[in-house]
């Protein structure tokens, strides 16, 4: 298991409204098939906008690059992901299933 902490930054040209809520909306719909799997402990946007942030893990087979690429944001050319692995050492309680 791999796990990692991905800040979201939006490009400085954003679409207009309407089509940047279309792909957010694919957005959302895609991160949460790796909530239902368990992969994503928790996401949001981050103060101010500008993009958001996603603290996830995924078995050794799967890719962050792929991950990343085939977000609605990244495909649509609205926003590019900045990647940090890391090791877990210690988290709460109440969230330990998740190791």
């Amino acid at each position: 298991m791999k796990y990692y902490f991905l800040e979201g930054n939006l490009k400085s040209e954003i679409p207009t409204d309407e089509v940047f809520h279309q792909v957010l909306e694919a957005h959302h719909a895609y991160i949460q098939r790796f909530f239902d799997e368990g992969k994503i402990l928790a996401s949001g946007p981050k103060a101010g906008g500008r993009g958001g942030i996603i603290l996830l893990r995924l078995d050794d087979e799967e890719s962050i690059d792929n991950f990343c690429a085939e977000d609605p944001f990244a495909k649509s050319n609205i926003q590019t992901y900045r990647v940090v692995e890391f090791e877990l050492y210690q988290i709460q309680e109440y969230a330990n299933s998740w190791r």
